[in-house]
This record gives C-alpha cells, structure tokens and sequence, in this order.
C-alpha cells in the first residue's frame, strides 16, 4: 500500500500527470484551445490577403500580410507547447479551420484585420491573461501579455497601411521590409530594428525577414 502511494506521488511530479494531480488550470487550457485555433486562421486569412494583395499589385501590402502570416503561426506553435506543458495534446491539423472566409479586396481586409487585432489587443488578451494568473498558469499569463502587446502592433501597421492606401491610391510609400521574432511573434519594421525583440528579449539576428 504504502509503495503504491509513493508511486503514485512521483507520478503527480511529471507532467502531464501533475496537472490532474493537483489542479489543473481549466479555464486557462480552453482558452489555449480556442486562441490557437483562432490564431491558426488568422494564419490562413492572412496568407490569403497577402496573395489578394499581390493580384492587386499592391507588393508592400502582401508583405505586411505575411509577416502577419508568420507572427501567427509562431503564435499557434507555442499554445501547442503550452497546451503540452498542460496535459494536452494538440496538433495544427486538429484546430478547427473557418471555411468561409474569402479574401475581399485589400482595404476590406485591413479594415477586417484592424478590427480583429484591436479587439484581440484590447479584450480578449487580457482577460484570458488575469484568468492565467487566476489559475497560476504562469507561462501562459506571460504569452497571453505578449499577445495582447504584438496584436496592439499588428492593428497599428494595419491601420497605418489603410491611412496610406486611401491618401495615396497606392502602396508606393508602405514600409516594405518586415522582420518577425521567432519566439513571442513580434513583429518589426526592419528598417530601424533594435537589437533585440521589445517584447521578449530575442535577439534580432535569428528574426525572420520579410521583403
């Protein structure tokens, strides 16, 4: 009886099992669940704004739309890993896909994206980010405070891209290089990068570039 105890406590000391041991944070893993599908198609939209963007002959556009592209797929891999660290397993494929989106013409979807990143930014991200800290979900506190600051950047480009494709009629003076940290999502107009991500400390020199 008594080795039977002792193994089950050394069982509750690695995860996944210590998570169904001492109080898993619930609230915390369906909202990991539902940002990383959401993010997943955010993935999808924007690579398919960034080919509308290209039929347009708008080519800055389509690479602000794929530096998007990558900041979210950099952000569904890490849920996964959260999801994992949580006693989930999850895999990209297995994330519900939106199938009725459609790409519309470029100012339609950086009106759309403008709106989804400010509401991401502005409630949804910190809500999910006190129920973490509610929960003592401390990674996942730290990412979902990471989002909410790249989705304020992400609505901010989009919104400064709009200003300029209705003054000028064209992308001709859209920034036209992108870099894209690695690690939290961060993204960053190339041209006067600092030396490390302003969101989680990752040096610049491993950002992904988009040009």
């Amino acid at each position: 009886m008594q080795l039977a105890l002792s193994h089950r406590l050394w069982a509750c000391l690695d995860l996944p099992f210590f998570w169904a041991c001492s109080g898993r944070p619930v609230k915390t893993v369906g909202n990991l669940r539902h940002v990383a599908a959401s993010e997943r198609n955010a993935m999808l939209r924007y690579r398919s704004c960034s080919a509308r963007a290209r039929e347009e002959g708008l080519v800055n556009v389509a690479n602000l739309f794929s530096a998007l592209a990558c900041s979210e797929e950099i952000h569904v891999q890490h849920h996964i890993e959260l999801l994992s660290k949580y006693g989930e397993t999850v895999t990209i494929d297995q994330l519900p896909i939106d199938s009725m989106f459609r790409a519309e013409t470029t100012v339609k979807n950086l009106r759309g994206s403008l709106r989804r990143e400010t509401y991401e930014s502005m409630t949804a991200f910190p809500i999910f980010e006190k129920t973490a800290a509610t929960e003592g979900a401390d990674e996942a506190e730290q990412f979902f405070r990471w989002l909410a600051t790249v989705a304020t950047r992400h609505g901010e480009y989009c919104r400064r891209v709009l200003e300029q494709l209705n003054r000028d009629g064209t992308d001709q003076n859209v920034v036209n290089s992108w870099s894209v940290c690695p690690r939290c999502g961060g993204m960053y107009e190339t041209v006067g990068l600092q030396e490390n991500c302003e969101v989680c400390e990752m040096p610049a020199s491993v950002f992904h570039l988009f040009q």
